[in-house]
C-alpha cells in the first residue's frame, strides 16, 4: 500500500464492509507526456464525477461531509508507478479523509506518436483504473 498524508489523506484501516455506501469505477489517460499522476487524477474525477450524495449528514453520524472515508485502489503500470503523485491525487476530492492503495495495473497503450513539446518520451499513453470506496 501507497499513501499520502496532507489535509484530507491519512493512513488507517479499510472501511468496513458495513460503512460502505458505494463503490465507483473510473479510468483515465494521459496521452501525451507519460504521467501516472495526471492518469490517475482522471480516473479518480471520472470515478466520482456523475454522484452527488445529498444525504450524507443524516448518513454519517456526527460529522457528514467531513467526517466521509475515501478508500482509493488505484491500478499504474508499474513502468510509470514511481512517478505518481498521491498528494496531487488527493485534490480531486473535494471532502473526506483518502486512503489510497496502489497495486500494478491499468495499462500502457501506443497513442501513435510522440509529441515533443507536449512533453513525450515516446508514444505511450499511460492508463489508470481507479476503484472509490465511499463511507464512514
Amino acid at each position: 500500500m501507497m499513501s499520502a498524508q496532507n489535509n484530507n489523506n491519512e493512513i488507517r484501516d479499510p472501511i468496513p464492509n458495513e460503512n460502505i455506501f458505494f463503490i465507483e469505477i473510473g479510468f483515465g489517460n494521459d496521452s501525451h507526456g507519460q504521467s501516472a499522476t495526471k492518469a490517475a487524477c482522471r480516473a479518480c474525477r471520472n470515478a466520482i464525477e456523475f454522484n452527488s450524495i445529498p444525504s450524507i449528514k443524516r448518513l454519517i453520524p456526527n460529522g457528514g461531509y467531513d467526517a466521509l472515508k475515501l478508500d482509493v485502489l488505484l491500478a499504474v503500470p508499474p513502468k510509470y508507478r514511481q512517478g505518481l503523485d498521491l498528494k496531487e491525487v488527493a485534490k480531486v476530492f473535494p471532502y473526506g479523509y483518502v486512503r489510497f492503495e496502489v497495486q500494478d495495473g491499468g495499462m500502457v497503450a501506443p497513442s501513435g506518436i510522440a509529441i515533443e513539446k507536449l512533453g513525450d518520451d515516446g508514444d505511450d499513453m499511460v492508463v489508470v483504473c481507479a476503484s472509490v470506496t465511499v463511507g464512514h
